[in-house]
This record gives structure tokens, sequence and C-alpha cells, in this order.
């Protein structure tokens, strides 16, 4: 199935003291380029929150929500509008997963079995994901040019006139960092060598 991507890569960070979350790293590999990877086939990509690629790839767009800080429905907003629509499918899924690349085919999977819905968000253990899902793009963007503005708004406003459907997921799989336990348990740090 040809999709696209989108990557949140914003955030504060402000329960690991302002540290970027996507440069920490697991087993050597910064979970930013762990979520690439994890979208790897995806034909285009676009990093929503201004952090830019290790590596250069045409395939990727950096862009930022405007205003800066204006929460994940608007960083949503901001990659749906940065996409080209050559693709009839979209996923977007945070940058603080480790785990996430085996949560992303079983979402494409239950999409393209799934003809009546908009999107498929993940489930993990009783954990819906609402920044792990694969959508109709059409329907994604009739959802975000819906909001005059998505600046504070939540995720679950954006997505509520769409017809989704939960899918489970690996379990762990979209289990995100955001504190320094949370690190610990994945096995994260801010350097290859594993120290903090």
């Amino acid at each position: 199935m040809d999709f696209d991507a989108i990557i949140l890569t914003g955030g504060t960070g402000q329960r690991l003291g302002g540290v970027d979350k996507a440069a920490l790293r697991v087993d050597g590999t910064s979970l930013l380029e762990r979520t690439l990877d994890a979208v790897s086939a995806a034909q285009g990509v676009v990093l929503v929150g201004g952090r830019q690629a290790g590596d250069a790839d045409e395939r990727i767009t950096v862009v930022r929500e405007q205003p800066a800080g204006g929460g994940p429905a608007a960083a949503i907003g901001a990659g749906v509008n940065a996409l080209d629509g050559s693709s009839s499918v979209v996923v977007v899924v945070a940058c603080d997963m480790p785990g996430i690349a085996s949560a992303i085919p079983v979402l494409l999977h239950a999409l393209a079995s799934t003809p009546e819905a908009d999107g498929v968000l993940a489930r993990d253990g009783h954990q819906i994901q609402y920044l792990v899902g694969a959508h109709r793009s059409a329907a994604m963007r009739a959802a975000v040019q819906s909001h005059d503005t998505l600046h504070g708004s939540s995720v679950r406003a954006l997505m509520d006139a769409l017809a989704l459907h939960v899918v489970d997921v690996p379990t762990g799989s979209t289990a995100d960092i955001d504190t320094w336990e949370d690190a610990a348990t994945a096995g994260a740090s801010l350097d290859s060598t594993g120290d903090a």
C-alpha cells in the first residue's frame, strides 16, 4: 500500500528537563532514526517540529506548525498541508516510541482490510494511541480543513468527524518516552554508550 508519513518531532520534553526526545538513543540509534526506519516504505515523509533528519533524503520535508507550540493537532495539520497528495494513505506517528516499527504494518493491513474506515488507530493493551494511526489522506485533509485553527486543539477534536477503527498492535510497540523512568525502561539514553 502506497503511503506517506507524518512524524511528530516537537514537544517541549518538560518531564525530561527539556531534553530533545528525538535525539535519545536506543541501541545506538536515535528515536527519530528508529521512527524513520519504521516508515522507510513511505513515498514521502513530513517531519513536523523543525527537527532535521540526520541524512539528506529527498523524500523528507521539514515543517513547523504556525504559530509554533500549537500542540499535536496543529502539528498534524501542518504535516497534512505539506503533503503533495499523491498517496491515498497517511501514517501519523510520534517520534518517541522505540518499538513503533512492529505497529506500522499492522495498521496498514487493517486499513486496507477495512474500506469503510477513514482511518485506524493503534490500541496497545488498554491504551488507544491517537498519535499512532493510518488514515485515508483525503479524509484527514478534509478533517484538517474543517477547522479554522488547530492551535491548542486536541487530536481527538481533530479526528472527531472521522470514521475510525481501533486496531490491536503488538504489546509495547507504542510505549512512549515521556520521563526518565520511561527512558530507563526502554534502555534510552542521550548517547550511544548508554550514559544519560
